[in-house]
């Protein structure tokens, strides 16, 4: 029986133990679970090389056949991120399309849609904006907690109604008096000692706070779990322009 090297024995256990690992991100890559989607399984068709990254330059060894692997990313060359086994261990690397079964129709292209929308709501959670589109957990995370949350009842279903008060910082600046001391040393010469003289001066100080004031609010009105109206009162808008997103899609229509 051919026994494994000590260094390939630590390898196939990191591999094989690290299901929870960190991704280690390829640049133009995109990730499954970033949507928080199971990965797809996909039949390996033949013996197949994996490699470690997508420009295929470092090896991690070859797919068992037959198998059921589990893919969890895409990159822009359509090579697909799989979690498997290889004759070296368990192993989670990049493939070539061309030695799995096909991906199901349109999968690819809603990725690709998916993941352009992920990076357009990031900027807007990371600028405190909201925009028709998003769920209520991306406008959670951009606007933090509503002050105050409300159903309403039309004849077209129930209606999710967010509502948030809009804050701005103004400063206010008091003046406060001071005693200002000027303390002036003199040398000593032959015809005088030298000495320190003390001088008080009375004066003001100035002291800046800011202080949170409501310049407006912001109703979020959510149907089917999808922000469907905004609507801002004066002080709240940044530039009179409502952002628009597409909803969330299921990448295996």
């Amino acid at each position: 029986m051919s026994r494994l090297s000590p260094l390939l024995l630590v390898l196939a256990f990191a591999l094989s133990a690290g299901a929870s690992a960190p991704i280690v991100r390829e640049a133009g890559a995109i990730y499954l679970s970033d949507f928080g989607i199971k990965p797809l399984k996909l039949k390996v068709l033949e013996p197949a090389p994996v490699y470690f990254d997508t420009a295929q330059t470092r090896y991690a060894g070859t797919l068992r056949f037959p198998q059921i692997v589990l893919a969890e990313g895409l990159d822009a060359n359509g090579l697909i991120r799989v979690r498997g086994n290889a004759r070296q261990g368990g192993v989670v690397a990049w493939i070539s399309p061309q030695f799995l079964e096909p991906l199901p129709a349109k999968f690819a292209e809603n990725l690709r849609k998916s993941e352009a929308r992920r990076n357009q709501v990031e900027a807007l959670v990371a600028k405190n904006e909201v925009a028709i589109g998003m769920t209520p957990e991306e406008v959670g995370r951009s606007l933090g907690k509503p002050q105050k949350k409300s159903n309403r009842a039309d004849k077209t279903g129930t209606q999710q109604v967010w509502e948030y008060i809009k804050y701005q910082l103004v400063p206010q600046t008091a003046y406060t008096p001071v005693n200002n001391q000027t303390v002036i040393t003199y040398q000593s010469t032959t015809n005088c000692p030298g000495g320190t003289l003390v001088q008080n001066s009375q004066g003001l100080a100035a002291n800046t706070i800011y202080v949170k004031v409501p310049v407006g609010t912001l109703t979020v009105t959510f149907k089917d779990n999808i922000v469907e109206s905004l609507d801002q009162s004066e002080g709240t808008t940044t530039g009179g322009q409502v952002s628009v997103v597409i909803p969330p899609l299921n990448v295996y229509w």
